[in-house]
Parts: C-alpha cells; structure tokens; sequence
C-alpha cells in the first residue's frame, strides 16, 4: 500500500463501523489502509481507499455527533473507470441505488448510490474522452433550453 500526503480527504461520520466498511469493500472496492481501534478493540477510524487519491476516512458515530444529520446534504464524486462494473457490484451487495447508471449532458455516465448512513455516493466516468471542453459545455447549454 503506498503512503503519501493527502492533498484533501473526506471524514464521515458512521453508525456502525463494521457494515460500514463491508459496504465501501463490497460496493465500491475500497480496502483498508488503516485502522484505528477504541479501548475496547473495536475500529473507531478507519482510512480506505479505492484508486490513489481516493482515501476516505470513517469514524464512528458518538453521542456528541448528530446521528440523524449523518448524510444529509453530502454528495461524493468519485471518477471510475467502469461506471456499469460498479452497478453491478452494487446490485450484488444488495446496495440502495438512487439512480443510473445514467449518461448526463456534461459527458458524463453516472451511477447514485446511499450507503448505509445516507451519505450520497455518485461514480462517474466520462463517455467520450475525445470531446473537447467546448463542445461539452455547448450540450450542456443546448440541454438547458430543451
């Protein structure tokens, strides 16, 4: 596993480490980089990472933190290289799919995912690398007066 300086990462606040790990391994192929145990032996932090630069790190929920809040208003992009692989990893772990996998005007294919705390995950991959800056942002303008 390569270590390096996290240029910037996301902190999540979970319910429940265990599944919450399962769910990122089985429905977004992250592994563990490291984690941190409590008192009792238990992960409390956990840092994953799916490709380089992807790192998350989960910390469980305690009773200062706002449960209820948890995903609320959080959406993460992560660029993939094979948006329908994913959809069928999610499908296969039973994951909630909110919607895809679908191709967007901005030249993008995208699947919507809940994890188990709400947090909104969308995968994406571009759909035709070749396109210039240009000639996406005229689709997307030409969409918007559809």
């Amino acid at each position: 596993m390569e270590f390096y300086p996290m240029p910037l990462f996301v902190k999540l606040s979970v319910s429940n480490m265990e599944s919450s790990l399962i769910w990122y391994k089985d429905v977004l192929n992250f592994n563990p980089v490291f984690e941190f145990p409590g008192k009792d032996g238990k992960t409390v932090m956990a840092h994953i990472r799916g490709k380089k630069y992807q790192d998350v790190m989960l910390v469980s929920a305690t009773e200062q933190n706002d449960k209820e809040s948890n995903g609320k208003g959080v959406v993460i992009n992560f660029n993939v290289e094979d948006v329908d692989l994913f959809s069928d990893r999610a499908r296969a772990a039973s994951a909630e799919v909110i919607e895809g996998p679908i191709n967007r005007p901005w030249n993008a294919r995208e699947l919507v995912l809940n994890d188990p705390d709400g947090y909104l995950i969308t995968l994406s991959m571009g759909i035709d690398k070749e396109k210039a800056f240009d000639d996406v942002m005229d689709q997307v303008n030409h969409n918007k007066l559809c």
